[in-house]
């Protein structure tokens, strides 16, 4: 159904947003422990690192969601699939699937407005501007829009890294 060059490029996309998503979540989670280390042995505090740990966790899920996307994870009443039969289950697929990527679109929108009013304002610890961390919820709803196109009448991923026929 899908050609060899776009499947590759899926794989690529979700490979890489995969790598990053478990980068940042082995970071925050290093950072965390450094942090408690610092507060309850040397009696002193990592000022910066809670500011770090929140863009990192907001990087970390924006980029997770399009792995969810990809998988077709996002919450759903599975039971009214259950009632469906094939043909009307691969249509309601396809009617989540336009929902999701309208959803993708408003955040990407959103997130633009929101980047736009803080232009200029910089974090108060780590003095980076705070458009970086809103930037997280235009990359990874685009890139999560991206992949349900790319992947358009394909059934949820499964474990094995193909997707289901419905």
């Amino acid at each position: 159904m899908t050609s060899p060059r776009l499947a590759s490029v899926v794989r690529l996309l979700q490979g890489g947003t995969q790598a990053l998503a478990v980068a940042m979540l082995a970071t925050y989670f290093a950072l965390v422990l450094l942090q408690i280390f610092f507060r309850f042995v040397l009696n002193e505090s990592l000022f910066w690192a809670e500011e770090l740990i929140r863009g990192l966790m907001v990087w970390g899920v924006m980029l997770a969601s399009v792995l969810v996307g990809r998988a077709r994870g996002h919450i759903r009443v599975e039971g009214v699939e259950l009632l469906l039969g094939a043909r009307a289950r691969r249509a309601l697929m396809q009617v989540c699937d336009v929902v999701s990527v309208a959803f993708c679109v408003l955040l990407v929108v959103a997130s633009a407005m929101l980047m736009d009013r803080v232009w200029h304002q910089m974090s108060p610890m780590l003095e980076v501007p705070k458009w970086t961390v809103y930037m997280a919820l235009a990359i990874g709803p685009a890139l999560e829009a991206l992949v349900i196109l790319l992947t358009w009448g394909q059934g949820p991923q499964t474990e094995a890294g193909g997707s289901e026929s419905l």
